[in-house]
């Protein structure tokens, strides 16, 4: 089985970045956020005013790939 990221994050060469769509109301902005190198958690920020997100990955989550940031 050829599987293109590991446990720690690492991706095969040539494999898309996981990212989630983040609207954060606080700017009226949409934006991508990606997975952090652990693979733990999508980390990011609101382009314009800096506000930082972070949504943790993990048993009993969502399938979710849009989200709100108020």
């Amino acid at each position: 089985m050829n599987n293109s990221a590991d446990n720690s994050g690492a991706r095969a060469p040539g494999t898309p970045r996981p990212f989630v769509g983040i609207n954060f109301t606080c700017c009226n902005i949409y934006c991508r956020i990606y997975k952090n190198k652990a693979g733990d958690a999508y980390e990011g920020a609101c382009p314009k005013c800096r506000r930082k997100v972070k949504l943790l990955v993990g048993p009993g989550g969502t399938s979710k790939r849009f989200f709100d940031a108020r």
